[in-house]
């Protein structure tokens, strides 16, 4: 009883499986902008997978493609390998058409229409590879930015962004800054502006342009994108009472510096330079380097955070600097003192467009 209930559903197992035919597929690939009658590479079928006497058994083989976009292909039989082979009827665009999906049909007697294929033998998918053959374009146009003289070191002040139609390695880009300068970085990677350098004292604009470049074959660069960036400083804060006063009437008036409470310790915040002497020595004299948040470079002049600013426990520091020449290891008298108040300033907003015109301190 249970091999009568059970055969026939074997029966038809084994029947459905000689009869379900699976129409082999094959895969290739071509490159674009190939010029046509070039190969498609990786693809050969042999004549045998497809059987042609099966189905054209008393006249001569003909073969078809069908699909989408085959015109851009023809198929021939190499005889003397028994081999299908397919070749490019025209130059390709991968960025029009990265593949296609085709079929392989057969014909006994011609092709000449539609009616006349008896069977589809083969599946075939042939992949565009793409080549270098666009450079990137940046979004945007030349880009011109006002930036706090204050801002904090290390801070991003645009990014830039462009983009390539290719693909893979070809589509992967850095960015880069001409001609280099010692204030701004661009990160390679992300195209993010970083200020790495005080910009206070400067009056000029900072000039310069960014390129982008592909990974590919040979490397494709873009045009050019032009980038301005100028310093200006904010309404100087009026001068506060808290006690700190000048020690002597020929102290000049000080100079008035903002800073962002957020910069970071290591900020060059300002130097010192240009001064009347040719050689010259810098030394904190008020306060001690202990109880200073900013510290004075001896050689280079350059005014250094050490520790954090806090606007709301000290949102005034007076130093008093001593400035004087040197003449090999020694120092003559009569130096200049400079007083310099630093106001600690909330952190600014994080904005692209920002404002900045310090003047250098000039100790005569």
């Amino acid at each position: 009883m249970f091999w009568t209930i059970l055969l026939p559903y074997c029966v038809t197992f084994v029947l459905g499986n000689t009869t379900d035919e699976r129409i082999p597929f094959f895969h290739g690939h071509v490159f674009e902008n190939s010029p046509a009658g070039s190969k498609v590479n990786g693809l050969s079928i042999p004549v045998k997978r497809i059987d042609p006497q099966r189905w054209c058994s008393k006249s001569g083989m003909h073969l078809k493609l069908l699909g989408d976009r085959s015109e851009d292909f023809h198929v021939f039989a190499h005889h003397r390998r028994g081999h299908i082979l397919l070749k490019t009827s025209n130059v390709l665009d991968r960025e029009e058409r990265a593949e296609y999906l085709l079929s392989v049909a057969l014909c006994c007697q011609s092709c000449a229409s539609a009616e006349r294929v008896v069977a589809e033998v083969a599946s075939i998918k042939v992949d565009v590879l793409d080549t270098n053959d666009h450079e990137p374009t940046f979004q945007h146009a030349d880009v011109k930015i006002t930036l706090d003289d204050a801002t904090a070191l290390r801070s991003v002040v645009y990014t830039v962004k462009a983009e390539d139609i290719d693909s893979g390695k070809n589509a992967e880009l850095i960015y880069y800054a001409l001609p280099r300068n010692g204030s701004f970085y661009i990160v390679p990677k992300t195209g993010d502006i970083l200020l790495v350098d005080s910009i206070l004292g400067l009056a000029q604009p900072i000039k310069f342009s960014v390129f982008a470049r592909d990974h590919g074959w040979p490397a494709r660069t873009s045009q050019k994108m032009d980038i301005e960036i100028s310093p200006r400083q904010w309404p100087a804060l009026p001068q506060l009472d808290n006690g700190l006063s000048r020690k002597s009437r020929s102290v000049p008036e000080p100079v008035l510096i903002t800073v962002s409470e957020d910069a970071s310790i290591g900020s060059v915040i300002m130097n010192l330079h240009p001064v009347r002497f040719q050689s010259a020595s810098f030394e904190l004299i008020h306060p001690d380097a202990d109880n200073s948040p900013v510290t004075v470079s001896r050689d280079s002049g350059d005014l250094v955070i050490s520790r954090r600013l806090d606007r709301e426990t000290q949102p005034l520091v007076e130093i008093t600097v001593k400035v004087q020449e040197k003449r090999g290891e020694c120092a003559v008298t009569n130096p200049n003192i400079c007083t310099i108040r630093l106001y600690a300033l909330l952190p600014f907003p994080p904005v692209q467009y920002v404002t900045v015109s310090p003047a250098r301190a000039d100790f005569t």
